[in-house]
């Protein structure tokens, strides 16, 4: 087993880049860096290939890189991405030759999972979701526990089943929200395509616009309409990856009024990846593209920007 991002992580880099801050720059040497990076505590304790992962990503931006301090500020909003508080886990259970991702978020963190079979999941915080590293070949089976949104991808020879408490939930290829929390009645609800919900004592077939929504008392599932297709947590995360920065720039403008001149037009074709979290505004998110491109985005007054090399 092994883990791919650690809860120290956010906290690790936390105090690299206020160290940085201090410095008012990212000139200082290396050794001074590095003996900031081994005093940080808790450190000792996170698995070899995440703290050389970790102190890789640092020297790459600190050290072998000489940036203006908007620059570094721009790094420090994309590291802040990469852990902002959940872990992940690779294992296999016993008797098992299955090998299980299995991911926990915390308090305001969102995540955005791609499956190997090309599925998008968001996952909301105070949330649990495991799902074997290759889909078997007869269904793509997904265990929740707590909130997630997903956008299935459409594979009609093998059912996509989510597990989640008392009810589990069989699509082929749709986009919806299951709703689990322990203690709390479960609810799925449907944006495209066809659902169907088993839960303990009877099963609905939903529809875009339906809820399914289990009784608390009589245990059954009630399938009613609603107006609220995807939550609004899922807004707050946005998944950049694969896209051009044209393609970002037009997503950010449909929710924030900005123009941007690009200096030519071979910018727009620049490829990112990851995700941005919306919580940081629009000016931040063009700081941490920016950085993400190694472009220059600046502002010539409130609402327009202009981007160059």
């Amino acid at each position: 087993m092994y883990i791919n991002e650690s809860t120290d992580t956010n906290n690790a880099f936390s105090k690299i880049v206020n160290t940085l801050r201090k410095m008012g720059s990212i000139n200082g040497s290396k050794n001074n860096i590095k003996r900031e990076w081994d005093s940080i505590p808790k450190q000792g304790i996170l698995p070899y290939e995440t703290k050389t992962r970790m102190w890789n990503t640092i020297e790459k931006n600190t050290v072998f890189k000489k940036r203006r301090r908007q620059r570094w500020m721009a790094a420090a909003s994309v590291l802040f991405l990469l852990s902002i508080g959940s872990y992940q886990v690779v294992f296999n259970p016993i008797f098992s030759k299955t090998r299980i991702v299995a991911t926990k978020t915390f308090p305001q963190d969102i995540r955005i999972l791609h499956l190997p079979d090309g599925t998008r999941v968001w996952v909301n915080e105070n949330t649990e979701i495991s799902y074997p590293k290759e889909f078997g070949s007869n269904e793509r089976s997904v265990t929740l526990k707590g909130e997630a949104f997903f956008e299935v991808k459409r594979d009609p020879s093998k059912p996509f089943v989510i597990r989640s408490g008392e009810i589990k939930t069989t699509v082929l290829g749709t986009s919806f929200a299951i709703k689990a929390y322990d203690g709390m009645a479960p609810e799925v609800r449907v944006r495209t395509g066809k659902v169907r919900v088993d839960g303990r004592n009877n099963t609905v077939l939903l529809e875009k616009g339906d809820a399914g929504v289990m009784a608390p008392k009589t245990k059954t599932l009630q399938k009613q309409k609603t107006e609220t297709l995807e939550p609004e947590w899922k807004k707050m995360m946005l998944d950049v990856d694969g896209l051009t920065l044209d393609q970002v720039i037009v997503q950010l403008q449909s929710f924030h009024h900005f123009d941007v001149q690009y200096a030519n037009d071979n910018l727009k074709k620049l490829k990112l990846s990851g995700t941005l979290d919306a919580r940081q505004g629009y000016v931040k998110m063009l700081q941490t593209v920016a950085f993400a491109v190694e472009v220059e985005i600046k502002a010539t007054d409130s609402i327009h920007y202009s981007i160059s090399k």
